[in-house]
């Protein structure tokens, strides 16, 4: 099977209220997909049916080729940690964790060696005996996914694991995912955060409103959705009409529209465009050549495309 998690025409309803509308997506083993959406789009709603918390109103998950009606099988060799973590405030790591592992059914010297581990892998191994309930949350986060980990699951499903962290919590949690892809495991983590996708994962899911927009490898989705590419370039000596005329001219031009003397946009048709005759037209015009900027972000480019009301539809 090269599929960690299948889910087949998944809706959930809550009375009139559709919250997932016949989603079809797979996770394929040792992949690391973004589940990305804007709020409310049905993220969470469908890893809580991957995990068993509630049950879909129609159609299939499956996890490692077991229906996740059979909850014990299909989650046997997962870990997951959904909505926001807590735990017995009084209780130290090391204390949950033994708690965790003897419920999965770890014992003796292999957990205390996973516990270890664990710790070590999310940086809290120096806080092992202090109180869970004196823990900033970005520390709350790192110690419920040590609880995910414990098991050395095959598959990871984390659902908006940075939500509320400040800045250097995020860094640090984010950092700990990119350690955990190591060829072995498969991911699934819900995300509205742009730069989540990008960093973590290899592809993503996008979803609008309960339904599957688009889904695939991210560069690839890239390079699919978004055609044109908008490039600000500044240059050292003022240029002149016949200069701008040249560039709209060019066959890889869209348009290209003057900021000041000194600088001017140039829309590509493509993304793949050769830019190299731009630097090349500057020297020959004797501008000096500065630099040539991307504007925004194509990752941000492609997600308030696919996610706007009247953007791309693709099932």
């Amino acid at each position: 099977m090269t599929n960690a998690i299948e889910i087949d025409s998944l809706t959930k309803r809550f009375g009139s209220f559709v919250a997932v509308s016949d989603v079809t997506m797979d996770v394929k083993k040792r992949q690391f997909m973004g589940l990305l959406g804007p709020n409310g789009a049905g993220k969470s709603t469908i890893q809580k049916i991957i995990t068993g918390m509630i049950s879909a109103s129609s159609g299939s998950v499956h996890v490692n080729g077991f229906d996740v009606k059979d909850h014990k099988n299909a989650m046997f060799s997962t870990g997951c940690v959904i909505e926001t973590p807590e735990s017995y405030p009084n209780f130290t790591p090391t204390e949950i964790l033994n708690y965790v592992g003897k419920i999965r059914g770890i014992r003796g010297r292999e957990l205390k060696i996973r516990i270890t581990e664990v710790l070590e892998e999310v940086r809290m191994w120096e806080w092992r005996n202090k109180r869970f309930g004196s823990f900033s949350k970005g520390m709350k986060q790192r110690v419920s996914l040590a609880q995910a980990l414990l098991p050395n699951p095959e598959i990871l499903i984390l659902d908006e694991p940075t939500s509320g962290l400040d800045p250097r919590g995020m860094i640090e949690v984010r950092q700990i995912l990119k350690g955990l892809n190591d060829g072995e495991r498969s991911l699934l983590i819900s995300t509205h955060m742009l730069n989540e996708v990008s960093e973590v994962c290899d592809a993503v899911t996008l979803i609008r409103k309960g339904g599957l927009v688009m889904s695939g490898n991210v560069r690839e989705l890239q390079r699919n959705a978004i055609g044109t590419a908008e490039l600000e370039v500044n240059v050292r000596r003022p240029y002149d009409q016949a200069f701008m005329r040249e560039i709209s001219e060019h066959d890889g031009v869209e348009h290209a529209d003057p900021i000041d003397q000194y600088s001017f946009t140039v829309i590509l048709k493509d993304q793949n465009t050769d830019r190299e005759w731009i630097v090349d037209l500057i020297r020959k015009h004797d501008l000096g050549f500065l630099t040539a900027n991307q504007k925004g972000s194509e990752i941000e480019d492609l997600y308030m495309s696919l996610t706007q009301d009247g953007g791309y539809d693709v099932k």
